[in-house]
């Protein structure tokens, strides 16, 4: 854990970078992506102000634009998008394409050793799609879960919210100490998207039918693992706060019939795939449920009052 600190000292010494992931696999997707990046920066604008001065110190959009992954289910951007945002932003944010790396850990770990570099003590990672969750109420509050010496922290979005009170925090929202997480290897890339799926890592399922699941992705169980092993518990999931419009922005199934599939694979396996990737380095998912401090040991999940 760091030390405490009141948020006054804590804004006045840390600096706090966002990170977004955004790439655009057809090119007549690229104005629906612009239009979420619009959205989440307008969020920002309003919710990265506190005590009257804006807590935001860099904003890096990374387009994921690894070309090995052109025959992969996911395949990367289709190399217009990075020129579109930077037109469409010229000086909101900083584009940088994002050419050596999968999606899921190499392209994070990227942004976070770059903002590092750039002496950002926390980043902050959004989705786009979940822009309906950024406020001050809750962004303030994400602040003050690090000032209080957290060193993951995660909102439970409604679509996510039990596993995320049980401290499986979620790369849709969520801050990380970067010298914490680098200090255990950052985002392991046990867990990154296979280039090729001749040679996936799969696990067995059953849906009526057998299943084929490819273990990748839920990049964020074995750091937030090795980090309550490390520095003791750390994690502190955070309940949105103030008025949340809308929800995740899960995509249109008949516009973007292959991004709305993905989504619905995604998160149909998201526990077993969080619980393989743990059960490999012999850990389980009570173990992140432990790392949870008491200070935000939600009683929805831990049947007590001792929520913050």
């Amino acid at each position: 854990m760091e030390a405490t600190m009141n948020r006054k000292s804590f804004l006045e010494q840390k600096r706090i970078g966002v990170l977004m992931r955004v790439f655009a696999q057809k090119e007549d997707d690229i104005p629906n992506r612009i239009e979420l990046v619009r959205n989440l920066l307008s969020r920002l604008d309003i919710a990265g102000v506190i005590d009257g001065k804006m807590r935001i110190d860099s904003v890096d959009v990374l387009v994921w634009a690894d070309q090995r992954f052109l025959n992969s289910k996911t395949k990367p951007d289709c190399g217009k998008t990075a020129q579109a945002l930077r037109e469409a932003f010229p000086s909101q944010i900083k584009v940088r394409e994002v050419r050596n790396g999968d999606l899921f850990c190499g392209v994070l770990n990227y942004g976070v050793a770059f903002q590092t570099r750039n002496r950002v003590d926390y980043s902050l990672i959004l989705s786009p799609e979940a822009f309906p969750y950024i406020n001050r109420e809750t962004f303030t509050t994400v602040i003050d879960a690090a000032a209080n010496g957290a060193l993951a922290i995660g909102v439970a979005i409604d679509e996510l919210r039990e596993s995320i009170l049980e401290g499986r925090i979620a790369n849709t929202f969520a801050l990380w100490h970067n010298i914490s997480l680098m200090t255990v290897g950052g985002f392991d890339c046990r867990a990154e998207l296979p280039e090729d799926d001749r040679f996936a890592y799969y696990f067995r399922g059953w849906e009526g039918e057998p299943t084929n699941t490819v273990l990748s992705g839920v990049e964020e169980v074995r750091p937030l693992a090795r980090m309550v092993q490390t520095f003791g518990s750390c994690i502190a999931p955070i309940v949105p706060q103030g008025e949340i419009n809308g929800g995740y922005q899960i995509p249109d199934p008949q516009k973007q019939p292959e991004l709305f599939e993905r989504h619905v694979r995604k998160m149909r396996s998201k526990t077993e795939r969080q619980s393989a990737l743990l059960a490999d380095i012999g850990f389980n998912l009570s173990y992140l449920k432990g790392g949870v401090t008491s200070e935000y040991q939600h009683p929805l999940v831990f049947g007590s009052s001792n929520e913050k």
